[in-house]
Order: structure tokens, then C-alpha cells, then sequence
């Protein structure tokens, strides 16, 4: 597997820079190496640039892993010379980076990052941090669990990378209904609900734990039945004080351009701790 990390040179960027750390160190089939990839730009360069590769070099020396910094040309903009330069494997996992604030354009919306989730190259993680001090230990990762199955491999292989670190695992499955059915909802009706939920949920669980090492891992697992997925996701997200929300980022949502009241933006702006958006080359839905 290939580790990339693409890096613009921002104090954002260097906070992304300690996950791409912890990931590729986490990871032996990397060879103990980051591909860091930087495309020339006018916002950072000369030795204020040179000096923040030193520090992405110390940082992985740290972690007994080697830096390879690729300063590479624009080709039509950003994202054209990163595409340029990234392997087409499906094992490549790349790090990138969302905006530090979202604003009007959300997080998201029109940045390189998204046209790299899109771009099915490899599966790709893309952060927004909120804890800057976590320098990327993720200790209680909550992992919204989709209600339909394809697309759970680039899940499965970001939360086992994340794995050795971790000290909590929450699984969360949201049955969601129509507001208008959710008021109307009797106990029996929302009993068989969340009964179907659990099933789900308990055969993700399975085969997460059948393929992964989680013995040192405290686990929950947790089944709600709601007309907001969303609104149960950051409640859990601030009740056991996460350092992590991971989250698939669908194709169909990436298709219809990510907008301002989108699932992913409401996450990534009200979340009280870091998000990681990831898309694998494997397609299929998920949370969203």
C-alpha cells in the first residue's frame, strides 16, 4: 500500500500531517514510508516552505517511518497535478486536508478534496480538525454504521489502520423515518425498526471484529430509530466525547455537488470533534 499525503503548506496542513503520520506508521504494508505531495503554488515557498518539510521530516522520524516530499508542477490548477502524480493502485490511501473554516462555501464544497473523493483513486481520507492537540492519536473513534452494505471495505481499512491506537469504539446505526412516520411511530412499529437495525449492526460488528484486532478495544454498539441521522450522530458524538467521527462520503452525494445544509457540512460544522471523510475505489453507499 502507498501512503500519500497531499499537503499545501498551511498551519491546517500540518495539522493533517500528524494523521498521515499516524497512519502510515500504523501500516506496515506502506514500507514505512509517507509520499508527501506538494504542488507549487504562490501562497508558500523558498525557505518558509523548507522549513515545514523539515518538520514533516522530524515528525516521521519520530514515528521510524521516511518522508518522501514531491514538489510537483500545476497541471490546469491544484488538483490536476496531484491526479497527475497519484497511482492509479486501489491501494493507495491518500491524506488530504478540508477547509479550516467552512463559511458560506461549507468545508467541502469546490475544494481539491472533494474532486479527489470523486475522482476514485485509490481511497481517500479527507480531515477537518478540530482538535488540533489530538497531533493526530485518535483514542475514541464514533463509526456511523450505513444501512446498506457496499462501500464498507475503505471503512473497514481506514478503522484498521486507526485500530492500535484506539481505546473506544462506538458503532452507531441510525434507522431513520420521514418526520411525518417518526410522530406517528408506535412501540410495536419501532421495536421491529429497531430490531432490523440491530441485525444489521450486529452482523457489521461481526465481521469487523473478524478482521480486525480489537481485543484491547472497548466496544458499544448502539441501535436508534430517528427522523434526524444527523442530529444522532453529533449527540453521541459530544455524549462520549470522541476524538474521531469517520464517515463514507457516497458517490451520489459527491455527483450532486455538496451544498451548505448537506449532511457531510452539517457534520463537518456543528461536530465537536475532528472528521474524517473517506471514499473508497469500491463505489456503493453508505451513511449518507
Amino acid at each position: 500500500m502507498t501512503i500519500c499525503l497531499t499537503y499545501d503548506g498551511s498551519v491546517n496542513g500540518d495539522w493533517i500531517a500528524h494523521y498521515a503520520v499516524a497512519l502510515a506508521a500504523a501500516d506496515a504494508a506502506s514500507g514505512r514510508r509517507l509520499r508527501v505531495l506538494h504542488v507549487e503554488t504562490t501562497d508558500i515557498s523558498g525557505p518558509p516552505l523548507a522549513a515545514k518539510f523539515d518538520n514533516i521530516r522530524r515528525l516521521c522520524a519520530r514515528a521510524g517511518i521516511e518522508a518522501e516530499i514531491e514538489i510537483l508542477p500545476m497541471r490546469d490548477g491544484v488538483f490536476g497535478g496531484l491526479r497527475a502524480a497519484l497511482p492509479g493502485d486501489p491501494e493507495t490511501l491518500v491524506v488530504c486536508g478540508l477547509r479550516a473554516k467552512g463559511g458560506r462555501r461549507g468545508f467541502l464544497h469546490g475544494t481539491v478534496s472533494e474532486r479527489l473523493l470523486n475522482a476514485g483513486q485509490g481511497t481517500v481520507v479527507a480531515l477537518r480538525v478540530v482538535q488540533p492537540g489530538l497531533l493526530g492519536v485518535v483514542r475514541r473513534l464514533l463509526l456511523p454504521v450505513a444501512g446498506k452494505l457496499p462501500g464498507r471495505r475503505s471503512g473497514h481499512r481506514l478503522l484498521n489502520l486507526l485500530a492500535p491506537g484506539l481505546s473506544d469504539l462506538h458503532l452507531l446505526h441510525v434507522v431513520e423515518v420521514s418526520t411525518a412516520a417518526f410522530r406517528r411511530l408506535d412501540a410495536e412499529r419501532a421495536g421491529a425498526l429497531r430490531h432490523a437495525g440491530q441485525v444489521h449492526l450486529d452482523r457489521e460488528a461481526a465481521e469487523i471484529t473478524a478482521g480486525i484486532d480489537l481485543a484491547h478495544v472497548r466496544r458499544e454498539a448502539a441501535v436508534k430509530v430517528s427522523d434526524d441521522w444527523v442530529r444522532e450522530v453529533l449527540i453521541d458524538a459530544a455524549r462520549l466525547r470522541a476524538d474521531l467521527i469517520a464517515l463514507e462520503a457516497p458517490r451520489a452525494s459527491l455527483a450532486r455537488r455538496i451544498t451548505f445544509g448537506d449532511p457531510l457540512e452539517v457534520i463537518l460544522r456543528d461536530a465537536p470533534c475532528d472528521v474524517a471523510v473517506y471514499r473508497g475505489p469500491d463505489g456503493g453507499e453508505g451513511a449518507l
